[in-house]
Parts: structure tokens; C-alpha cells; sequence
């Protein structure tokens, strides 16, 4: 009985012994605003509950590791998608993830993950896969809808939005086009270098599909590529010519 508890104790000795924490805040999601410079209404947008922040040092590197606990895994991906732009490495084994050279982002089950090294050291990028891992099993608890025809990577082009923040992020033109009209969610498909994107938007119960139809006709540039009893499917062009630089951090 003696060793079979020293045996079922190892693997937390070994996670005490490859992590050392230097200081851990918890807050709740009102509380971002005392830790987040701007930013906080895009996590609320999503259903932010609460966020776990760790300063570490594992195998002589440091890093911060956030951990965002959102509404749903759909929630968790949309705040990870518009956070993520220029990825090095996109989506590995499975998985959804951006690697940017200071900063590594991934979403597991309805957790937004990220880990910030900012040494930029090779060795700290090498590992910083291996720090996700210690905290979360990287699992993919969500679907992309069919009529996409979306293949992994996705990370970097395709955007979950929720609100008129994250719309507003994605497009400013498509923003427009949206004002005035409810939604319950949106998949939202960039072609870039090219200015077109696509666009699935998912519309309350009982909306006048119709109605909305007109005022999309209303925009030059929308085209209606299939429609059901909740959702429209369309095609655009950006009008905005509005190009902008994320930064090595990669948002």
C-alpha cells in the first residue's frame, strides 16, 4: 500500500518539480477590467467566467499562461479566433492552436488559452507546447458547420463572432452591412490577400428571413449563397481598405 501511493503521488511531484509558479491570480469576469489595458467588453461579448492568470518558469524559461474559462467551446474558439493573425504554425495534431513568435494561443473544450514567452528564445517557443499540455488536454469539443466546406488550419481565417465588437473586429464594412439586424452567432470566412470573405450568420427564431434578405440585397457587393429557416450564407467584398498590423504577439 506504501508504494502504490508514493506511485499514485509521482505525477503531481513531477508537475511541482517541471513547474514553478511564481504568482497565480484568479478573477472573475467583471474583474477583468483590473487586470485587461481595453479588451475586457470583447471577453464579456463571448460569456467570459473567469480567468486564471500564472507566472511560471519551466525548464529555465518564463512565461504567462491565461486561462479563460468562456460560456461554451464555440465561445472559447470565437475570442481565440479573433485573437489570432500570422500564424508561424497553425492547428498541429488536431488541435487548435497559433504559434507567433512571442506567443502561443490554443482553445481547449470552452477554455481560451494563452501562454506569452517573452524571451522569443527558441528553446521557450520549442516548449511552449509542453506548457499548454500541463494545464489542459487540448480537445476539440465543437463543430464547424458543413456548409463552410472548412479544412484544418483554420486558425488565422476563420472567426467565430457573437457580437457587433467581434464583427466590428473581423470587418468594418461587414459591420455595416449588419447593423439593424439580430444574430445568434456568426462564422465569418476571410480570402485573404483578397479582399472577399464569407459570411454565416445564424438569426433569432421567428426572424423575417426575408426582411433580412432585402437589406442584404441593399449592399452592392452581397451575394446570398444558400439561406434556411435560421441562417443566411453570403458572400462580400470588403469595401474598407484598411490593412493593420498585429504585431509580433500575433493580436
Amino acid at each position: 500500500m506504501k508504494y502504490l501511493l508514493m506511485l499514485l503521488l509521482l505525477p503531481v511531484a513531477l508537475f511541482a518539480q517541471d513547474i514553478e509558479t511564481k504568482r497565480e491570480r484568479i478573477f472573475t469576469a467583471s474583474g477583468l477590467y483590473g487586470f485587461m489595458n481595453g479588451g475586457t467588453d470583447q471577453f464579456l461579448e463571448y460569456g467570459v467566467k473567469e480567468l486564471v492568470v500564472r507566472d511560471i518558469v519551466y525548464k529555465g524559461e518564463s512565461y504567462t499562461v491565461e486561462i479563460y474559462e468562456m460560456a461554451s467551446p464555440k465561445d472559447a474558439y470565437g475570442i481565440y479566433s479573433i485573437h489570432t493573425f500570422k500564424c508561424e504554425r497553425a492547428d498541429t495534431l488536431n488541435c487548435i492552436d497559433c504559434l507567433s513568435p512571442y506567443q502561443l494561443q490554443a482553445v481547449s473544450g470552452n477554455k481560451y488559452i494563452s501562454v506569452v514567452f517573452p524571451s522569443g528564445s527558441q528553446s521557450a517557443k520549442e516548449r511552449a507546447d509542453e506548457v499548454v499540455r500541463k494545464y489542459v488536454s487540448m480537445n476539440v469539443d465543437f463543430t464547424i458547420p458543413d456548409l463552410l466546406d472548412e479544412k484544418m488550419p483554420v486558425s488565422g481565417r476563420l472567426k467565430y463572432l457573437r457580437g457587433p465588437l467581434s464583427v466590428s473586429k473581423a470587418s468594418f464594412s461587414f459591420a455595416n452591412m449588419m447593423d439593424g439586424i439580430d444574430y445568434t452567432g456568426i462564422w465569418f470566412v476571410s480570402a485573404k490577400p483578397s479582399k472577399d470573405y464569407r459570411a454565416l450568420i445564424y438569426l433569432p427564431k421567428d426572424t423575417d428571413i426575408n426582411a433580412v434578405k432585402d437589406k442584404l440585397f441593399s449592399v452592392n457587393s452581397a451575394r446570398i449563397l444558400a439561406s434556411g429557416d435560421n441562417y443566411i450564407y453570403i458572400s462580400a467584398t470588403e469595401e474598407e481598405n484598411k490593412e493593420e498590423d498585429f504585431g509580433s504577439f500575433g493580436f
